[in-house]
């Protein structure tokens, strides 16, 4: 399975850019980690997750057959790190890790300055960003299922 295809079928670049360039107040960014808060916009989206406290982050899972799609989120400090890992027969494949580093694995041209992870300074502002990526994920789900079934026909 070529993950760089599906990313770009999802138009995952120009949709991460998007969510980082709206979202990008650092200076007035929420302060601390406030997991009360974190699970109460992860619940009210639908997701079944876990929280991992030695890397403070949460991690959403979906599987398809032998595929394992993994989103991972460290959330503190008014900023949203996403991490994405897909598993193939438990194997991860590449591109893997932090979204802002995808672009350049894909061998796309990236200004990680400019665009490296979302910020939010509210309640509402992280739930827009999490429906945002959730979207991506979403359609990168779809298309795996595509794929499988490709795969499975031939």
């Amino acid at each position: 399975m070529d993950l760089s295809l599906i990313l770009k079928e999802v138009n995952f670049v120009e949709r991460y850019k998007v969510i980082c360039k709206n979202h990008n107040d650092f200076e007035n960014s929420m302060s601390g980690a406030k997991n009360t808060l974190y699970n109460e916009v992860l619940n009210r989206l639908g997701y079944d997750y876990k929280y991992y406290s030695n890397g403070s982050f949460y991690q959403i899972i979906s599987k398809i057959n032998d595929i394992k799609l993994q989103l991972h989120l460290v959330l503190k400090n008014g900023i949203i790190e996403p991490l994405l890992y897909v598993k193939v027969g438990g194997e991860t494949i590449n591109p893997k890790g932090r979204l802002d580093f995808i672009p350049q694995k894909m061998g796309i041209e990236f200004n990680r300055a400019l665009y490296n992870i979302p910020k939010y300074t509210s309640e509402a502002e992280l739930e827009e960003i999490l429906k945002e990526l959730f979207s991506i994920y979403e359609d990168i789900k779809k298309e795996m299922i595509k794929e499988f079934r490709k795969n499975e026909d031939s």
